[in-house]
């Protein structure tokens, strides 16, 4: 361990173990170079990878094959709020030589709840169940998985009837989820973080008090932990606007149209950002385009053929009629396609407590120079966010720990003045 006092920006490794399939277990806190641990709310599981310099043949020694546990234990300095897991080990890549006698690989691991989802197939029926007891159900009776390592499975409304096709049991846990729905809550995530796995809707995760407030700013200090350490080291925006992606996939509009085939009837249903904005469901106050029309002289709002969906109804009965299908099919394509609409990265001083699914407000810098001496803020793009992932990430020759995050949000903290009318016919001019 480093001298010196310590920061926010070191960890205590409390152990690091390899166990093999014979039930050897190998310490390798001391020669491992880099620790990473990922979490995403787009992830069933975590996983993560860890660089190896090995001279001492561990990977003979384990008789490393894909059957072995990684025993990870580390904490932020004074905060005895340890994260603890064990992780199965599923491969090994950039394997080479380094010298006669050392070589370096990457040994990626996973919970291994995803490599016995991967072993297997389910063909089950469910007849007028909740999505969350669907969900419970796969979890324990299928992956074995303890109670403790559920964190939280989220109430769902409606009774659904269900076949699962031969489907993996992450695979069926997916596909319900996504029809998952209850008053004001209508686009349900599961995703496993460091507290376990999760249901939970974007409405409740949005409802969170903000984990931190994070900014981009130059460190004063870098032994001092009460400096700055909600300070973003490094920031890169990884999605802007992207127009004809959002268009298509319906974050503005959308179309659904319901059959009937028994009754011979159709229902036409229509979701816009007119309708998300006013019941309060965006992270932020003000939707993150303004009412410029096109060519047609519509707004994104109201061009609702940019995603149109027809679903048949095939069954008589009250349940396997629409499988509940116009209170979630066009809310959930719209906001997780908003949930892409502007993204960034930062790199955080390390932080054990920091989650996919934590809520936090971010500044929003104004990239201009500074005015005195303070940096600006973007008031537009400052506001709450979602983790969306975290990666922990711990390098031994320093004893390091840094936090890369994710974050995302689908709305604006300050509303985009509004459209000139008249703009939609400039493209007519010309030759």
């Amino acid at each position: 361990m480093p001298e010196g006092p310590l920061n926010s920006k070191q960890s205590i490794i409390k152990k690091l173990d390899l166990i093999s399939s014979s039930g050897v277990s190998i310490p390798l806190a001391g020669i491992y170079v880099q620790l990473q641990i990922y979490q995403d709310i787009f992830a069933q599981c975590m996983s993560g990878k860890l660089m190896m310099i090995d001279s001492m043949e561990h990977f003979s020694a384990a008789n490393m094959c894909g059957n072995e546990y990684l025993h990870v234990a580390f904490d932020n300095p004074g905060k005895n709020l340890p994260f603890e897991r064990i992780f199965r080990i599923y491969k090994v890549t950039d394997r080479k030589a380094v010298s006669n006698s050392g070589q370096i690989y990457d040994i990626h691991f996973c919970s291994d709840e995803q490599i016995t989802s991967n072993s297997m197939r389910i063909s089950k029926a469910y007849k007028d169940t909740k999505i969350k007891d669907v969900i419970f159900d796969i979890l324990t009776k299928e992956l074995k998985v303890d109670n403790f390592r559920i964190s939280e499975l989220e109430d769902t409304q409606g009774g659904f009837d269900f076949i699962i096709p031969g489907y993996r049991p992450f695979e069926a846990i997916q596909w319900v989820t996504a029809r998952g729905y209850a008053q004001n809550k209508f686009c349900y995530l599961f995703f496993e973080n460091k507290n376990g796995f999760k249901l939970t809707s974007l409405q409740t995760l949005m409802k969170q008090k903000p984990y931190k407030t994070i900014k981009y700013e130059i460190k004063n200090s870098q032994g001092d932990p009460s400096v700055n350490k909600d300070s973003a080291d490094d920031f890169e925006i990884l999605n802007d606007f992207d127009m004809l992606t959002s268009i298509s996939n319906g974050a503005f509009s959308s179309r659904l149209l319901q059959i009937d085939l028994f009754s011979q009837k159709f229902e036409q249903l229509d979701y816009s950002l007119t309708t998300a904005e006013p019941n309060k469901n965006l992270l932020n106050n003000y939707k993150p385009v303004n009412s410029f029309k096109n060519s047609r002289d519509e707004t994104l709002f109201n061009s609702f053929d940019s995603f149109y969906r027809t679903y048949l109804t095939i069954n008589d009965t009250k349940s396997e009629k629409s499988n509940d299908i116009k209170f979630w099919l066009l809310p959930r394509a719209m906001h997780m396609t908003l949930l892409n609409h502007f993204r960034i990265k930062v790199t955080l001083p390390g932080d054990s407590e920091m989650k996919a699914g934590d809520i936090v407000n971010v500044e929003f810098p104004l990239f201009q120079g500074k005015q005195d001496g303070q940096r600006k803020t973007n008031k537009k793009l400052s506001g709450k966010y979602i983790v969306s992932a975290v990666n922990y990430k711990i390098i031994r020759e320093d004893n390091s720990f840094e936090c890369v995050a994710e974050l995302a949000t689908d709305s604006f903290g300050e509303a985009i003045p509004a459209a000139k009318d008249g703009l939609n016919k400039l493209s007519k001019k010309g030759k």
